[in-house]
């Protein structure tokens, strides 16, 4: 075996970028701190995503007629179905906590500050990704859940001033919902998504790489902090968290199985959707503003709050990097994270 790897490194010289990523030093209090892992875990995520739905597209059927039955067919036929598409329903909720988390842990350590400026709108970034993904898969099974709450979340769009029926059409394929929508969704949600993704995360990478991990934000004693080798002391670490949420998904998906509604009734305008729970605070905050004030709801505060994502590192410019000594950042902070969730329970009720 060595001689096989010392012939493949001699014509290729894999073993030189090899050692770079698996000898990287990791500083002790990102070692020691769960929330360092997040974004490992957000990849690994994302890799179990691409098998699970890799192993349901060849059963899947992209057509009104047909995705309904092939999905039918998965969950309660098909050896296994159940369980694949179990995972990746619970695997989805799982990569939008894990990116909440891991731009949570960027905020708290001031990670978003010069010279990493780029790193923090790349994970604001990934976040949009990551929504896109659950919006995009709600629609495929093609039942009347997801049916509905696209008919919806497409309708949003469609209020947007001036280019809104435009955009509707476009995520549509037309006026109404039909075969060319369902196209639309699925090669988004299984081409240009993960493609978007992978090259997001190679540029995360790039830009981690070269200014490295945030320092800690209390230092205790003096000298330069401790470091670790990401190989194989700190890949250890997160090798055994990523083991405990693989198997958590799969526990979750044989105690709470993939729902899946009756099958898409167009006709049927009685029917109320309730989107997935990471869409809730929206659909809820949209029922403060109706008729004219629709715009409010859908364009306006949606723009600001990720303005004020995007905008975070170039007005928060001072070097003070504790959250307890930026009280306006702070402030904000946690008022979002409240009205998030109190609207996420007043929508789930």
């Amino acid at each position: 075996m060595r001689t096989l790897l010392h012939w493949f490194d001699e014509r290729t010289g894999w073993s030189g970028p090899m050692q770079k990523i698996f000898r990287y030093p990791v500083p002790a209090h990102a070692h020691h701190n769960p929330l360092f892992s997040m974004g490992s875990l957000l990849m690994v995520l994302f890799v179990v995503q691409a098998l699970t739905g890799s192993l349901m597209a060849f059963y899947y059927d992209p057509s009104p007629d047909g995705a309904y039955s092939s999905v039918d067919y998965m969950q309660f036929i098909l050896p296994f179905g159940w369980l694949v598409r179990g995972v990746h329903h619970w695997a989805a909720s799982a990569m939008v906590v894990i990116v909440v988390l891991h731009l949570l842990r960027t905020y708290l350590y001031g990670a978003y500050k010069k010279p990493r400026e780029l790193t923090w709108l790349v994970g604001v970034v990934l976040l949009l990704i990551t929504v896109s993904f659950g919006f995009t898969g709600y629609l495929l099974p093609w039942d009347q859940k997801g049916y509905w709450a696209t008919q919806v979340g497409t309708e949003i769009a469609g209020s947007v001033p001036a280019i809104g029926s435009a955009l509707r059409n476009l995520m549509r394929g037309g006026e109404d919902m039909g075969i060319a929508t369902l196209t639309r969704f699925y090669s988004v949600h299984m081409l240009f998504l993960p493609g978007a993704f992978m090259v997001i995360v190679l540029g995360h990478l790039a830009l981690m790489r070269r200014h490295g991990l945030a320092p800690a934000l209390v230092r205790r004693g003096h000298g330069p902090e401790k470091t670790v080798p990401f190989y194989p002391t700190h890949l250890a670490i997160e090798a055994g968290i990523a083991l405990v949420v693989i198997i958590g998904l799969v526990v979750a998906a044989n105690l709470v199985p993939a729902p899946l509604d009756l099958r898409a009734d167009p006709t049927d305008t009685t029917f109320v959707p309730r989107p997935d729970w990471y869409f809730l605070f929206y659909f809820q905050l949209l029922t403060y503003f109706p008729g004219g004030l629709e715009a409010i709801g859908t364009v306006a505060i949606p723009l600001f709050f990720f303005g004020s994502l995007v905008l975070l590192p170039f007005v928060d410019r001072r070097a003070e990097r504790r959250p307890w000594r930026k009280p306006i950042t702070s402030s904000a902070f946690v008022l979002y994270a409240v009205a998030v969730i109190v609207l996420t329970i007043r929508g789930s009720g």
